[in-house]
């Protein structure tokens, strides 16, 4: 194989790697997983042949000024395209957040991808939502009721009610720091909570 040499073949090998790494396999397997066996399949697909790496590679900026309605517009396509492989009693669209918002972590390996850094979702799990709920911040009161059901059951509006609340832990971590303690910028960071 030869390095891909234009942009277009460039990012669709961006794409497909990116969709590769980012699958988390946890979801199809185990006693009750939450998709069917050949979604990375689907996935990939979905990310090689409609997800807008160029529009990412030419305008991240832009799209971090409108990221929430941008990454509805992606979770609701996803969902359209896994929809079949999404076991009861899951809903495709929280699903397809938890895919979306794991590709754009490691999307964020290449520097054109790097300045929607700060507008990034926090990928849930039920990891998280336990790690959430033993937190005990008053800050994650608006959206403990979600916090203690299953992260793959949210609509929409949850997932962002969720995303939300982050964003406010986020600035209260931030006012609570002490000189020694590392600066959040990003939802995303709050992943060292799934240690």
């Amino acid at each position: 194989m030869t390095f891909p040499s234009t942009t277009v073949d460039r990012l669709q090998a961006v794409a497909t790697e990116t969709a590769r790494m980012s699958y988390p396999g946890s979801m199809s397997r185990g006693k009750s997983p939450i998709v069917k066996a050949d979604t990375k399949k689907r996935l990939e697909k979905y990310y090689v042949s409609q997800f807008p790496i160029m529009e990412v590679w030419r305008s991240a900026d832009s799209i971090r000024n409108r990221y929430d309605s941008w990454h509805r517009e992606r979770a609701s396509e996803i969902a359209n395209a896994i929809k079949s492989q999404i076991n009861h009693p899951n809903k495709a669209v929280a699903v397809s957040a938890k895919f979306l918002d794991t590709f754009r972590y490691h999307l964020m390996k290449h520097e054109w991808a790097r300045p929607l850094w700060p507008a990034l979702h926090l990928p849930l799990d039920a990891r998280v939502f336990k790690a959430l709920r033993e937190m005990k911040e008053p800050t994650l009161k608006p959206a403990i009721h979600l916090l203690n059901g299953s992260p793959y059951i949210l609509t929409y509006e949850q997932h962002q009610k969720i995303q939300e609340t982050l964003l406010a832990l986020l600035q209260t971590l931030a006012k609570d720091r002490t000189t020694d303690k590392v600066s959040l910028t990003s939802r995303i960071e709050l992943n060292l909570l799934w240690l």
